[in-house]
């Protein structure tokens, strides 16, 4: 299974996410960092572990509220050997364009995509594993085109479950969303929100995720890298 941390950015800093609540953000307290800098918190989860991707949510962006694009592209620059998967808050074809020949995954969220048909002009062009779908839902609500939730077949290989409300929070991530969503689907599913610690990574595991995203079980030292 693959750990992924999740970093959120808004206002050029890093912040700790809680049940998406996203106003009321501010700068992340850690015990495995003193700074909010990006940079900072990229080495110092990488001084932890050693890990292969990381997720960035540009919280401006997906808002429609500024954006952090210089920062992140710096960090994906100096960071050649890791993946990241980055939420630049895309709308439509045109924004997946601007972005398409960054050196990263890019993330098409439901909660920001603004209606099915830019998500059919992006996958005509574009390689559908060269994308991954979020679908996102707060208090057990979708975001999004509701159609998106029904059309799998437009769906590409990987998929993220966004639970927002579970976000931050210590109510354990939302296996029974997944036990709906997947049933009978041959895809790869990621999952974030409610992540606690080693336990919820090993009955993640046994159900047949791909991978889980990652902040707070890491930031409060939670997880026990040894015994994974």
């Amino acid at each position: 299974m693959e750990l992924i941390p999740a970093i959120d950015i808004l206002n050029n800093i890093v912040v700790k996410a809680f049940a998406g609540e996203r106003k009321k953000y501010k700068a992340i307290k850690s015990k495995i960092l003193n700074s909010c800098e990006l940079e900072h918190v990229i080495q110092s989860l990488l001084n932890e572990y050693d890990f292969k991707k990381f997720y960035i949510a540009d919280l401006n962006a997906i808002t429609g509220n500024k954006n952090n694009f210089k920062i992140i592209e710096s960090i994906i620059a100096d960071y050649p050997e890791i993946e990241f998967w980055v939420d630049y808050g895309i709308k439509t074809y045109l924004d997946f364009k601007y972005f398409e020949n960054l050196a990263c995954t890019l993330i098409i969220g439901s909660e920001t995509l603004k209606n099915i048909l830019e998500l059919k002009k992006i996958i005509k062009n574009v390689k559908k594993d060269k994308i991954i779908l979020s679908l996102d839902f707060k208090n057990n609500i979708f975001l999004g085109p509701p159609s998106l939730i029904k059309e799998k077949k437009l769906w590409p290989k990987k998929i993220i479950l966004m639970s927002l409300d579970n976000v931050g929070s210590k109510k354990g991530p939302n296996i029974s969303k997944y036990k709906k969503i997947k049933s009978g689907l041959k895809k790869e599913f990621y999952l974030a929100g409610g992540i606690r610690d080693n336990n919820d990574i090993f009955l993640l595991k046994k159900k047949g995720i791909s991978g889980v995203l990652l902040s707070n079980a890491l930031h409060e030292k939670k997880i026990i890298y040894k015994k994974l």
